[in-house]
């Protein structure tokens, strides 16, 4: 059964929505350096982390590169998961690996067949597992954006990559809503899905969208 993750939450009201409506990981987006209505101080994140309940992972979304920020980051908020969605090197993430104690996930930037950088994603996603990280996520690169671009990522491709690092967990993000994720799973049968945009209304989580999204992803049949 395909996992579901959704970011955006700011406030109690919002990780109670999501317990309440059976999402498997909150993602507390901190401190990017994308502007997001979204983005929470480390403080706020820390607050929001501990509402989160037994069996459902509080997952703390980062741009930071620098190493020493990370782990000043994931000390202070103390998350199950770290999903580290700037561009860090594989040499950082076998330093993160060495010096935290939790599950570190890995954003690819997909820009067609290609990463973001212009790299082969299998190899790069290979160099990062060899590196230590825990979970692959594939994202939608846009020029001055990393994620929320509401455009989705090749699935074709997304589906070879889920096979060539099996039996290792793939993500898959990028322009998921309600009407797509369906099929998506289907075609990918990645072992979860990220979303923030497509559950929004101005913004903000809208209830009916986290609802029809979760019923969508547990529904899906690859």
């Amino acid at each position: 059964m395909t996992r579901v993750m959704v970011c955006g939450s700011t406030s109690e009201e919002d990780i109670a929505l999501l317990v309440e409506e059976g999402v498997d990981a909150i993602g507390l987006i901190t401190e990017v350096w994308q502007p997001l209505p979204c983005n929470l101080p480390r403080e706020e994140a820390r607050r929001l982390a501990v509402l989160v309940p037994p069996f459902v992972t509080a997952v703390l979304v980062l741009t930071a590169e620098d190493p020493e920020e990370v782990c000043r980051l994931v000390e202070y908020v103390s998350p199950g998961a770290v999903q580290l969605h700037g561009f860090n090197p594989p040499e950082h993430v076998a330093l993160l690996k060495a010096r935290l104690a939790v599950p570190l996930i890995k954003t690819l930037h997909l820009d067609g067949q290609r990463t973001a950088g212009g790299q082969d994603p299998e190899r790069c996603a290979r160099q990062y597992l060899d590196a230590g990280a825990a979970a692959i996520l594939l994202d939608r690169y846009h020029e001055g954006k990393v994620g929320a671009t509401g455009q989705p990522v090749d699935l074709a491709l997304a589906a070879r990559l889920r096979e060539a690092i099996a039996p290792r967990p793939l993500v898959l993000a990028g322009g998921l809503d309600p009407s797509n994720v369906s099929a998506a799973v289907a075609e990918v049968r990645p072992y979860a899905v990220d979303v923030f945009s497509g559950v929004t209304r101005e913004g903000r989580l809208d209830r009916g969208r986290v609802r029809a999204f979760v019923r969508a992803v547990k529904s899906a049949r690859p």
